[in-house]
């Protein structure tokens, strides 16, 4: 029974790493337990033995476990070349990735970060820490979701495109109401409110 609880262990460890990367932010044990349907021990079994995993292959990632809530961070030894890296990011031109970002900003928002995760299918952590430092985007806690924020473009944005209003953007009006990108983002509230249902009963 116990050599069986300990494959179960193994086999959560790259879906916590999977769900931890994805999400950018600190993640709590309980959220994962509930995902994963596991038990609150195997879970924090499984973040300890990810650690280790991480200590061993001398990654440039480490896992940082505390407070009940777990995140992939940049190992402490990398402090000084991803300094480096940031600063090269912001003297120089936006990413495609970053571009990309404030195009979903610009015609959909205010939005979250989750939203924009789902339009774009990759994690935008990055993207968004660079926007923001940059002073294109602002971020506010949600009006209806305090644990939630929301981000927005700023008056930076129009100087640095040169309009005045949102409504001057290539297609606006096409865009802001795109059918595609409603269902997507349709389709992950349904998620949520099915994830919730489940929970409730």
């Amino acid at each position: 029974m116990e050599r069986e609880n300990e494959k179960n262990i193994e086999k959560l460890i790259p879906s916590i790493e999977a769900i931890v990367f994805m999400h950018g932010v600190p993640v709590k044990e309980t959220r994962l337990a509930e995902i994963l349907d596991e038990t609150l021990e195997n879970i924090q079994k499984a973040i300890e033995n990810l650690k280790i995993e991480y200590e061993n292959r001398n990654s440039g990632l480490s896992i940082l476990h505390t407070d009940k809530e777990v995140q992939i961070v940049t190992n402490k030894e990398q402090s000084e070349i991803i300094q480096k890296f940031t600063k090269k990011e912001l003297e120089g031109d936006l990413s495609k990735a970053a571009l990309e970002v404030l195009a979903i900003i610009a015609y959909r928002g205010p939005i979250t970060k989750s939203d924009i995760e789902t339009i774009r299918g990759v994690n935008c952590s990055f993207s968004l820490r660079n926007l923001l430092l940059r002073g294109l985007i602002s971020k506010k806690p949600h009006p209806t979701d305090f644990r939630t924020q929301i981000y927005a473009i700023t008056p930076d944005f129009y100087r640095f495109l040169g309009i005045s209003d949102k409504e001057e953007l290539p297609d606006y009006k096409k865009l802001v109401g795109d059918y595609r990108i409603d269902a997507i983002l349709r389709g992950e509230q349904e998620d949520k409110k099915m994830s919730n249902s489940k929970s409730i009963i």
